[in-house]
């Protein structure tokens, strides 16, 4: 039987802003995870920025010196570059009292490169481990050229990463497998496992069965799967089940309570694990930064976020062109209709009318009176947004939201009202319903381009409208309730709010800017009345 590793990478796969662990907390971790008897401990990142106290992201390795004061024989100590993003002006000789060796990571475009690199780190008297970013992505061509070229720089490790989460067991034993094969039996087989099919701990756990048996290997987790995302493989379960499984070697309770001191404090300040839409990224083997973009648009579908992650190319769903994705966005909603006679009946309809956009915000009902009375005097037309709004006699309801738009059903609407939906809206749509083409209404350069109010005052112009008046619009708050129905709330979370309210000032004040003569007047008090200034 080989030699069975566990290396713990918490510190440097914490989705913690910068890493900022705080240098009590890197104490204690370290220190823990020694008591634990982990065999392989990384102490976190090696980059270009100056250090700051109590991250875990390092410039120079004496910035580490202070937390391996105690460093215990027969640990092995670690960090990890990305290959291109760590000068190694920075890197000073070996000398025993900070970390033993450097994990070097590589893209595929650097397969060629990493290796010279690789062996300037280990010029400094530094061991060297070297892994892929993404193994999927290889062939297995390029993977086996790649080892045997490992085999004669001799590392102490070669690593398969599962980066995006994507492996089932036998894609992971395939990867595996084909390492094992080709790799000297003298430089340790590695596997770091990510947890979007919620598969990293059995992945795991079959790997270390399949190849322990004939050779020394190493495994990668963090403790409660910390990472970015959906995390990673668990130390304290692969901990265990190396104990029951194979040898008795490591200490859990150590691990507990890291857990919950350590951990816990980490979680007051970030998440991580399973979601779906980290699953929909694994099914694909695409970055969670595509899925996490389009996570922006607040109101979109787990099977249309799947939709447009699947119109990637291979290359694609590795990157993040947040411009193509926006287009991709639109283009899967959209459903193209000739609407050229609905929108000259449109401005028949509104020519030489008051009309009143009418919003959901909570001033709807604050400020009923008011706006009635405003409605009255000035006979306007009242366009309602996404919503059947109570208490109002309503023209037109306006809606560019499925969801919302499959809500009238449970609402009470006037027989006369009409409706005008945009041709993005899915499933059945009612007779005598007004559709406009949704692209035709959309601008590219905000996250939230599709902004119902947005698409509502670009049609009014299409339609020859040169002037509104705006009631409801009141904008997000930091904090608190903002639709005039708490049903009607899209579970925006209070750090998104003022973002969403940004993006939508500044598309008003760009319709006002490219449409001088289009007039917008605020009846009821909003956050987006600074557009107009």
């Amino acid at each position: 039987m080989g030699r069975l590793q566990l290396l713990d990478c918490t510190l440097r796969e914490a989705p913690i802003d910068n890493l900022m662990w705080g240098e009590m907390n890197i104490h204690k971790m370290i220190h823990g995870l020694e008591m634990a008897n982990v065999d392989i401990i990384e102490c976190g990142f090696l980059k270009n920025a100056d250090y700051i106290k109590g991250s875990t992201s390092f410039q120079r390795v004496e910035d580490i010196i202070p937390f391996l004061k105690n460093k215990k024989k027969g640990k092995t100590y670690v960090a990890l570059v990305d290959y291109g993003r760590y000068d190694l002006k920075y890197l000073s000789e070996y000398d025993g009292r900070s970390i033993d060796a450097i994990r070097v990571c590589f893209k595929k475009n650097e397969i060629g490169l990493v290796l010279d690199y690789a062996a300037q780190i280990r010029a400094k008297g530094y061991q060297v481990c070297v892994q892929h970013v993404d193994t999927m992505g290889f062939f297995d061509e390029e993977i086996i050229d790649f080892i045997e070229k490992v085999n004669e720089f001799k590392p102490l490790a070669y690593s398969v990463v599962d980066t995006f989460g994507a492996m089932y067991e036998e894609d992971m034993l395939h990867y595996t497998g084909l390492a094992d094969q080709y790799l000297s039996k003298d430089i340790l087989l590695g596997f770091h496992a990510h947890n979007n099919l919620m598969l990293a701990d059995a992945n795991a756990q079959s790997y270390i069965n399949k190849m322990s048996a004939h050779r020394d290997v190493v495994v990668d987790a963090s403790l409660f799967g910390c990472g970015r995302s959906a995390g990673n493989a668990h130390t304290e379960l692969i901990a265990q089940f190396i104990n029951k499984k194979h040898e008795e070697k490591y200490n859990i309770d150590e691990l507990l309570d890291l857990i919950d001191t350590v951990i816990a404090s980490a979680q007051e300040v970030t998440s991580w694990g399973y979601s779906i839409p980290y699953f929909i990224a694994g099914i694909y083997n695409a970055h969670t930064f595509n899925v996490k973009q389009l996570l922006k648009r607040h109101n979109i579908k787990s099977k249309d976020l799947r939709g447009i992650i699947e119109l990637l190319d291979d290359v694609q769903k590795k990157k993040y062109d947040y411009a193509l994705l926006e287009k991709l966005y639109v283009e899967y909603f959209d459903n193209p209709v000739a609407d050229a006679l609905a929108l000259e009946k449109l401005s028949n309809t509104f020519k030489n009318r008051n009309i009143l956009l009418l919003a959901p915000g909570k001033s709807v009902a604050a400020e009923k009176e008011h706006i009635q009375k405003f409605i009255d005097e000035k006979k306007t037309m009242v366009i309602a947004v996404n919503n059947v709004i109570s208490g109002y006699q309503l023209d037109y309801i306006f809606y560019s939201s499925t969801n919302r738009y499959n809500l009238r059903k449970f609402q009470e609407c006037a027989p006369e009202t009409k409706v005008i939906v945009t041709s993005n809206i899915q499933g059945a749509i009612e007779e005598d319903t007004t559709v406009v083409n949704y692209s035709s209404l959309i601008k590219f350069g905000w996250v939230n381009l599709d902004s119902s109010a947005i698409l509502l005052l670009r049609l009014l112009i299409r339609c020859g409208v040169e002037g509104v008046y705006v009631a409801g619009l009141d904008g997000y708050r930091s904090a608190g309730d903002t639709f005039y129905k708490n049903d009607l709330e899209t579970g925006v979370e209070d750090k998104d709010r003022q973002e969403l309210t940004r993006e939508n000032t500044e598309m008003i004040a760009d319709i006002v800017q490219t449409n001088p003569e289009f007039e917008i007047h605020f009846i009821t008090q909003s956050e987006y009345s600074k557009a107009l200034e």
